[in-house]
């Protein structure tokens, strides 16, 4: 009965792989907790579940029974760097696609028009319905806008090739061979059915999403454990930090030794210098090894991405139920 009941509890879980991976290439150990990454996976796994559901009913708003690209990018508006992200990935996504059918019917012919342009005058421009500019019956091109958000992806872009060089600095060749393996990892690429059956999307769905929906959910759950994973990583450095400052205040508030004890304690410490190899266990660690992220660190950082500003609407006092701030 417990074998049977430990194989349905790990059963759930399909994604331990990919989240290891992606959880290495953010800056954690190479091989985390397993109880770390599942707890991961459970909060993922929710947030999807309530992206699709809020989805879904701002697509009834606009009067669809479909899902699009706006409804996704209308519940993340409050985070531009993220909306910046997803339209810069839906763009080239529209990109590849249009080259690639372009080779499939054997189209060699380029526009000369276009031949001298650079390649994001290409690039396919994602038009939402709330946007002031997207009202009008004739469009309205604001060269400002679109070179201000391009300026803003690609420092967020640079921001994280940075980041990537300082992780990669001191590795070996198949250390880094490793870690870009470990960058492709994703969950919906080529995995469409198991991302379906993983979120149970058809207990709370009718229609059968297309795969721009599921594209645009594998690019939401990777920057989730990329924002729990950096979130938890800097709880835990400051945890660290504390720790070892409370240790260095109770070290120097305790009382001098005498002279006697003092002396003794030179006389070890000279002969612990003289042979370093006497103080140190035989199969211990290398002393520089980092400690994995564990799983209080990866809810502490749940609930300060959770601890979100909320209206004020119940006036008359007593409990009401907290939306979900998606990640």
């Amino acid at each position: 009965m417990d074998r049977s009941r430990e194989r349905d509890r790990l059963s759930k879980y399909r994604y331990i792989t990919e989240i290891q991976q992606m959880m290495y290439v953010f800056g954690e150990v190479q091989d985390p907790l397993p109880e770390t990454t599942m707890l991961i996976e459970d909060i993922v796994r929710s947030q999807v579940i309530e992206i699709i559901v809020m989805a879904t009913a701002q697509a009834q708003r606009r009067g669809s029974r479909f899902m699009a690209a706006e409804d996704f990018i209308f519940l993340i508006r409050h985070d531009r760097t993220k909306v910046l992200r997803l339209k810069e990935y839906l763009s080239w996504k529209e990109v590849r696609k249009k080259v690639k059918d372009r080779d499939d019917t054997g189209d060699d012919i380029i526009d000369d028009a276009n031949a001298d342009k650079p390649d994001r005058a290409n690039k396919v421009k994602i038009k939402l319905s709330w946007e002031l500019a997207n009202s009008f019956s004739e469009n309205i091109v604001d060269d400002d806008d679109d070179e201000e958000e391009m300026l803003d992806a690609q420092s967020d872009s640079l921001k994280r090739l940075r980041d990537a060089d300082e992780i990669t600095r001191r590795m070996t060749r198949d250390e880094y061979v490793h870690y870009s393996e470990c960058r492709q990892a994703s969950f919906t690429f080529r995995k469409n059915k198991r991302f379906r059956d993983w979120a149970n999307m058809s207990a709370y769905l009718d229609t059968k999403l297309n795969d721009e929906i599921i594209d645009i959910l594998g690019f939401l759950t990777f920057e989730m454990v990329s924002k729990l994973t950096e979130s938890a990583l800097k709880i835990k450095r400051g945890l660290d930090k504390a720790a070892s400052d409370a240790l260095c205040v109770t070290d120097g508030a305790s009382k001098r030794p005498s002279t006697a004890t003092a002396a003794t304690a030179d006389l070890k410490a000279d002969q612990q210098s003289k042979s370093p190899s006497a103080s140190i266990p035989l199969f211990s660690g290398p002393p520089t090894a980092r400690s994995p992220l564990q799983v209080q660190h990866v809810q502490e950082a749940f609930r300060r991405l959770q601890r979100a500003p909320q209206p004020i609407r119940n006036f008359k006092g007593g409990l009401t139920r907290t939306r979900v701030s998606l990640i």
